[in-house]
């Protein structure tokens, strides 16, 4: 029941997080601007920090997103993606809780990303390219 039928709701369910996720942080973004992230913070920052943010908040948005639709396409590269997106995004979401303790919302979808599509990755892709 795992395998390509089983496995679909997975993959729907992780890329539709993640296309939530991906918009989200591509909004804050653009509303933010590379000098402008600190105005959703309670602790102030420096330019740099904020064009850090930006960048990384953009970033995400935007490989996320790709990762998503790479997944739903079911090829291999869309679940690698994803994963790394993952390890990205709880390692700058970590750091993001030195900034501000929101950052901890960040960490929901990596971390149900992982622990859903990595331990069924030979069943969820056993015909994918």
């Amino acid at each position: 029941m795992d395998g390509k039928v089983g496995g679909s709701w997975r993959i729907a369910f992780i890329s539709s997080l993640w296309v939530i996720q991906s918009v989200g942080r591509l909004f804050f973004a653009a509303l933010g601007t590379p000098a402008g992230m600190g105005r959703f913070l309670d602790t102030p920052v420096t330019y740099t920090i904020s064009f850090v943010l930006f960048t990384m908040f953009l970033s995400l948005g935007a490989f996320g997103l790709i990762a998503a639709l790479g997944l739903l396409a079911r090829r291999r590269w869309g679940f690698w993606l994803t994963i790394l997106v993952s390890i990205a995004t709880i390692v700058f979401d970590v750091w993001g809780l030195t900034i501000q303790l929101t950052a901890t919302i960040g960490l929901i979808v990596p971390v149900i990303s992982i622990l859903v599509i990595y331990p069924k990755r030979s069943q969820l892709f056993t015909t994918a390219s």
